[in-house]
């Protein structure tokens, strides 16, 4: 599931923040937050699916699947198991804004998604934000991460082991991440007296790289 809800958070976690979590949605049950998912069955139409939670279809859904980007008169008659891995993740989404949950948790919901869809759903979270809701992007991939969220915190063992700005964490705390190829070529020009600045962006890389060349 690539999308899940909670109605409180425990512990570490700051309301009306985006907080990325590398790790796994099992290191938030082992915090004690209880993590709501959302029912369906392959069979069922969209139109179903958003009538079987007793949703009306109306000009809120209608919107909705306009911010989305989702074409409502394809759609609604499609059966879920026959969406595309695109689709179907937005679908969720769809239900989730549907529902009006304040605490949403992104589930590796960049997985499979290409650079121009990330772009989507990284604005679309900057939007919930905006908006009052709290966002957990769990991830692994930290230049996505980085692109949206406000902190990150790092779990090894459902243990908090690091909690901070994700630069910071590819700089001192290395060893707790996987690092990004970016990362890795800044360290190895740096070993070659390159000086450039740590960042997971790559258009400031390339700035810095003409500005060293210079």
């Amino acid at each position: 599931m690539e999308i899940v809800f909670t109605d409180k958070l425990k512990g570490k976690f700051e309301t009306n923040q985006i907080t990325g979590v590398y790790g796994d949605v099992t290191d938030l049950l082992y915090m004690d937050i209880d993590i709501d998912g959302i029912d369906y069955d392959d069979e069922w139409t969209v139109k179903r699916f958003l009538n079987g939670h007793h949703l009306k279809l109306n000009k809120r859904i209608e919107g909705i699947f306009n911010y989305l980007n989702l074409d409502i008169e394809i759609l609604l008659d499609t059966k879920i198991k026959d969406l595309s891995k695109n689709d179907y993740k937005f679908i969720l989404l769809a239900y989730i804004l549907l529902i009006n949950k304040n605490i949403i948790i992104f589930d590796y919901f960049d997985y499979g998604l290409i650079h121009k869809e990330k772009k989507r759903v990284i604005k679309i979270m900057k939007n919930l934000k905006k908006d009052g809701k709290t966002i957990i992007v769990i991830s692994k991939d930290l230049v996505f991460l980085n692109s949206v969220v406000d902190s990150i915190k790092v779990f090894d063992n459902h243990e908090i082991k690091y909690s901070g700005d994700i630069i910071e964490l590819v700089k001192e705390h290395s060893n707790l991440v996987d690092l990004p190829e970016i990362i890795k070529f800044i360290e190895l020009a740096n070993k070659k007296n390159a000086n450039l600045t740590y960042t997971l962006d790559s258009k400031e890389l390339l700035k810095d790289v003409y500005r060293s060349a210079y």
